[in-house]
C-alpha cells in the first residue's frame, strides 16, 4: 500500500468545500489500507482523524478562512517548502500529493519526487474574481500559475471539466457519503429553529467572488425564503438582499449539526458558479442529503448528476418547486451520489495516478 504525503496550503479542517473534499479523500485512502499523511497550516479544527495530520507551526498566525491570497499565506507557503521536504524524508513518503495551485508550487520548489498535482480549481478563471480591475492581467497570471503547477509527474483533477482542461489529467471521482433521508419531524424542527416557512431555497457556502452568490439572491422572488448557511461575514449578503427585496434568513455553517439543520429545512439547494473551474462541494452535499438542486450549467463542472435542474437560477428554482415528485427528485440525487461518488472509485483512480507518477 502507498504511503502518501498530501500537502494543502490552507487551514484544516474547516467548513469549506475544498477542505471537506480533501478530508474525504484521505478518509477513503485510510479505510482502504493506504497510509495517507496530511500537512496543512496550523489553523483549523483539531478533531481526530483516521490519518496522520501534521500542522505547520503557527508563525505568522493566519486564522482567516477566506479563499484567495494574503501576505500571511505567502509567508506560510515559503515555510512549507522546507517543512514538506523534511516531512517527506522523515515518513519516507512514496509520493507527495499537492492539492491546489499553492501546494503544487510549494512541492515543486521543494523538489520532492515523485509528485502528483491534484487540481481543485483553475486560477486563470478564479484569480480575476478577487479584484475589481485588471482582470486580463490576473487571468494571464493565473494561466502561468496553472501551467507551472501542472508540471508534475502526474496530474489529477476533482472534476471532469478540470481533467479536460489540464492535458493528460486523470479525473478523481470525489468520495462522498450518502446521508440518511430527512424525516418529516426533523424538517419541522429545523424550520422552527431557523424561523423559516413556505418555500425555502438554501445556499450553503462562502461568500467569495468566484462563487457567484449574488445570482442566488437575485433568483429568489419575495415569496421564496433564501436561507444562507455560511461561515462568511453576512454584511454583503444583507446589502444585496435589501437591494433586491429578497426574503433572507442567515445561519452559521461551522459544524455538521448546523449543516444538517440547514439542509433539513430546505425545499431545494441553489448552486451558482461565477468562475469555471472547481467542483462545488455544496452540490455533492445537497444531493447526498436528498435535497433537489437548481444549478447553473457551469457549476456542474462536467458532471451529469441526477436530482438537478439546470438553467438560469430563477427559472430552475421555479421548475424544482413546481416538480410533481420533488421527493423522488431528491432521492434520485442520493442514488447518484451512492453510485458515482463511492470511495472505492476514488481509491482506484488514485492508485492509477500513483502508478503513472512512479
Amino acid at each position: 500500500m502507498t504511503r502518501s504525503l498530501h500537502l494543502a496550503c490552507l487551514p484544516f479542517s474547516s467548513p469549506q468545500g475544498t477542505q471537506a473534499l480533501i478530508g474525504g479523500m484521505l478518509e477513503a485512502l485510510a479505510s482502504s489500507g493506504h497510509e495517507p499523511h496530511l500537512l496543512t497550516y496550523a489553523a483549523g479544527d483539531t478533531r481526530p482523524t483516521s490519518y496522520a495530520h501534521h500542522r505547520l507551526s503557527d508563525v505568522p498566525r493566519v486564522t482567516s478562512l477566506r479563499s484567495g491570497p494574503s501576505l500571511g499565506k505567502v509567508v506560510l507557503d515559503a515555510r512549507m517548502i522546507l517543512e514538506v521536504r523534511r516531512l517527506a524524508r522523515r515518513i519516507r513518503a512514496d509520493v507527495v500529493v499537492a492539492h491546489n495551485v499553492e501546494a503544487a508550487w510549494v512541492a515543486r520548489l521543494a523538489r520532492v519526487r515523485p509528485r502528483i498535482y491534484v487540481a481543485h480549481t483553475r486560477f486563470d478563471t478564479e484569480l480575476p474574481t478577487y479584484a475589481s480591475r485588471g482582470h486580463d492581467v490576473l487571468a494571464n497570471l493565473g494561466s502561468a500559475l496553472d501551467a507551472g503547477a501542472s508540471r508534475a509527474d502526474a496530474v489529477g483533477a476533482v472534476s471532469p471539466a478540470l481533467a479536460e482542461h489540464f492535458e493528460g489529467a486523470r479525473w478523481l471521482p470525489p468520495p462522498w457519503p450518502v446521508a440518511p433521508p430527512v424525516s418529516a419531524a426533523e424538517r419541522r424542527i429545523a424550520r422552527a429553529e431557523l424561523g423559516v416557512s413556505g418555500p425555502v431555497a438554501l445556499y450553503a457556502g462562502n461568500l467569495d467572488g468566484y462563487q457567484g452568490w449574488e445570482n442566488v439572491v437575485r433568483a429568489c422572488a419575495p415569496d421564496v425564503t433564501l436561507l444562507v448557511a455560511t461561515a462568511s461575514h453576512p454584511a454583503p449578503l444583507h446589502r444585496e438582499a435589501r437591494n433586491t427585496g429578497t426574503c433572507l434568513a442567515v445561519t452559521d455553517l461551522r459544524t455538521e449539526a448546523q449543516r444538517v439543520r440547514a439542509h433539513a429545512a430546505a425545499d431545494l439547494a441553489l448552486v451558482p458558479r461565477r468562475a469555471q473551474g472547481g467542483l462545488p462541494v455544496k452540490l455533492l452535499d445537497a444531493l447526498a442529503r436528498g435535497v433537489p438542486v437548481a444549478a447553473e450549467a457551469r457549476a456542474l463542472a462536467g458532471l451529469q448528476p441526477a436530482g438537478v435542474v439546470v438553467g438560469a437560477l430563477g427559472e430552475s428554482l421555479r421548475r424544482v418547486l413546481a416538480h410533481r415528485e420533488r421527493d423522488a427528485l431528491g432521492e434520485a440525487g442520493r442514488s447518484w451520489i451512492a453510485e458515482h461518488c463511492a470511495p472505492d472509485r476514488f481509491v482506484r483512480a488514485f492508485e492509477d495516478l500513483v502508478f503513472r507518477a512512479s
